[in-house]
């Protein structure tokens, strides 16, 4: 794991937390073991976009946006500025941080790709069970984590668990 850009984020988790900004994260590719209970933490694919404006209301946005990136795996394609998206996701094991996403993709918005620890113990269930969720982002760093659920609103974890609101 050493040079692994992914234990950036295991250093930077202090900075994340403690001057770190929110923000709207989708899932574009997740380990399979994500969604379902298990111990161990694994690696995920997502977007974020840094525009309030945007994302705070309609963070369904990114689930398109990521819908789109994913249908991109595994293809060749003409356009310069996508195939490297193909190629990221096809080799699972590939390690890119905060690539921007083109605006054929994203349209006006700043949005961002990158990969994620996904820490069980940061989610309420222990597992993806949502496509959306908090991300903490921080300008000094291309380190990115999931928000620890111990600081969602009630609103949020009722959405994630299912429950009524």
């Amino acid at each position: 794991m050493s040079g692994d850009p992914l234990l950036g984020i295991v250093e930077q988790q202090d900075l994340l937390l403690e001057s770190g900004t929110v923000v709207w994260a989708a899932i574009v590719q997740a380990n399979e073991l994500l969604f379902k209970p298990g111990r161990n933490d694994h690696p995920a694919v997502v977007l974020y976009g840094t525009d309030p404006e945007i994302f705070d209301d309609q963070p369904e946005e990114l689930r398109a946006v990521a819908r789109k990136l994913f249908s991109l795996k595994g293809k060749l394609l003409t356009d310069p500025d996508l195939q490297p998206f193909s190629n990221m996701l096809c080799r699972e094991m590939s390690r890119e941080m905060r690539m921007p996403v083109p605006r054929s993709l994203a349209g006006s918005a700043l949005v961002y790709c990158t990969n994620v620890i996904v820490t069980r113990r940061h989610l309420p269930s222990g597992t993806l069970s949502s496509g959306l969720f908090p991300l903490v982002i921080h300008s000094a760093c291309s380190a990115t984590m999931i928000l620890p659920s111990r600081f969602w609103p009630d609103e949020l974890l009722s959405v994630w668990e299912g429950l009524p609101i």
